[in-house]
């Protein structure tokens, strides 16, 4: 008797087929890579608004990627849909030895740091194939994907280097350093807005400074928020969202298109949507 997971994954092998959709047929992991992270921030979108029907129906389109993607792997000759399942499916047993063994576990915490053990010792246990097949043995944070956002791989990053011993040893520790960063983005600005100088390379060295100091704040205030247990992305895109709400009710309650008004009549209206809207 078959599913309606079974009959969508034929359904997306009829499309693939040869007498299936001519778009579905041409695509590639490489050309679905895009529609892969739009649906995943769809999805995130859904979450953010707490809205189960939306939920329900972009977590079909993430499913439909992943399926998709499965599918044109198996018509490689590679590995299909079921294989995909079964192989996450013994990791989520290897890794709940809590539930499916001997070693019982209370608190989450303790779930977490069993959890990175034991990725870690799959990891180990990789390289040293990868070392007898003449391999180069991969470092900590080699894992981590560039192609995540930029604050959550800084988080993966910051959660990797912790998980080898290297952190702070009071949270205070990360405020001082943070401040210590601030002053040193403020220096690079200033002495970038002091040079007069008419070599372009000076002024590139100058500018390219301000950039790498701003990215060592933003560093800084991921591991801030790793110590108090935030998702930075999250925070980011729950403020971001936030930010839109107060200015479209800006738009909404102003007599005059915003672009006319003046910057003291514009904080007035924030304040004023900040006071309607949470």
């Amino acid at each position: 008797m078959s599913t309606s997971f079974d009959e969508f994954v034929a359904t997306i092998a009829r499309l693939r087929g040869p007498d299936g959709c001519p778009w579905d047929r041409e695509q590639t992991h490489q050309s679905l890579g895009r529609y892969l992270m739009e649906e995943s921030y769809e999805v995130l979108e859904a979450i953010h608004l707490d809205d189960s029907g939306k939920l329900k129906e972009e977590l079909g389109d993430l499913l439909l990627q992943i399926v998709l993607n499965a599918q044109i792997a198996k018509d490689n000759g590679e590995f299909d849909m079921f294989d995909v399942a079964d192989s996450i499916n013994q990791k989520m047993i290897s890794r709940h030895p809590h539930v499916f063994g001997e070693n019982k576990l209370e608190h989450p915490d303790q779930v977490v740091a069993q959890w990175e053990e034991l990725k870690e010792k799959e990891k180990q246990e990789a390289d040293n194939k990868n070392e007898n097949g003449n391999g180069e043995r991969r470092g900590a944070l080699d894992s981590i994907p560039r192609a995540l956002p930029a604050l959550l791989q800084a988080l993966k990053v910051s959660e990797k280097a912790v998980g080898q011993g290297f952190e702070w040893k009071e949270e205070e520790d990360v405020w001082d350093k943070l401040v210590s960063e601030m002053n040193e983005f403020r220096e690079a600005v200033a002495e970038a807005r002091i040079e007069k100088s008419d070599n372009p390379e000076k002024r590139k060295a100058l500018n390219e400074e301000v950039e790498l100091e701003l990215g060592d704040i933003l560093f800084c205030l991921v591991n801030v928020a790793r110590w108090q247990k935030v998702n930075p992305e999250e925070a980011l895109l729950k403020s971001i969202e936030k930010f839109k709400r107060r200015f479209s009710t800006m738009e909404t309650i102003s007599a005059e298109p915003l672009t006319e008004l003046t910057k003291d009549q514009l904080y007035k209206l924030w304040i004023e949507a900040k006071s309607q809207s949470h």
